[in-house]
């Protein structure tokens, strides 16, 4: 996963007609695959993306719930606001409201990669854990 401007993200699925929207939907399935949770959808990136079209996009309401509960895992993990968004993402998706869901998670994502051991490279995408480990307890980082 890497940074993304969540502004240009949405310009661009609106220009693209939802076009863009599917990769950025494939970029966060990809990043939520390779994150170390408990609560995680365990099919692949492009399996991800084909069981949503499959199934008319009612594999993505269960994605977003549990990508809703993965978010708040790693938000705990980091000392960070761990409000379940689970019920959000599903509530927002059901009434057709995703790509809302995909700004928030990119906005997490993004967050997430500002952290002092963020140093995420894309080339160790499979070798090293995303996000990457929280500090250790009793460091100066909030």
């Amino acid at each position: 996963m890497e940074r993304r401007s969540v502004a240009v993200c949405v310009i661009l699925s609106i220009v693209t007609c939802g076009i863009y929207s599917i990769y950025w939907l494939y970029t966060i399935a990809r990043g939520f695959y390779y994150t170390q949770t408990q609560e995680r959808v365990n099919t692949t990136p492009g399996v991800t993306i084909l069981l949503i079209m499959i199934t008319c996009g009612i594999y993505g309401y269960y994605c977003y719930y549990k990508w809703g509960q993965a978010s708040t895992e790693i938000a705990a993990r980091y000392g960070r606001d761990a409000s379940d968004k689970a019920v959000l993402y599903l509530i927002l998706a059901i009434f057709g409201f995703s790509i809302i869901n995909d700004a928030l998670i990119q906005s997490d994502f993004n967050d997430w990669l500002s952290l002092p051991q963020g140093g995420y490279q894309q080339q160790q995408y499979q070798q090293q854990q995303y996000p990457p480990q929280p500090p250790p307890p009793g460091s100066n980082y909030q």
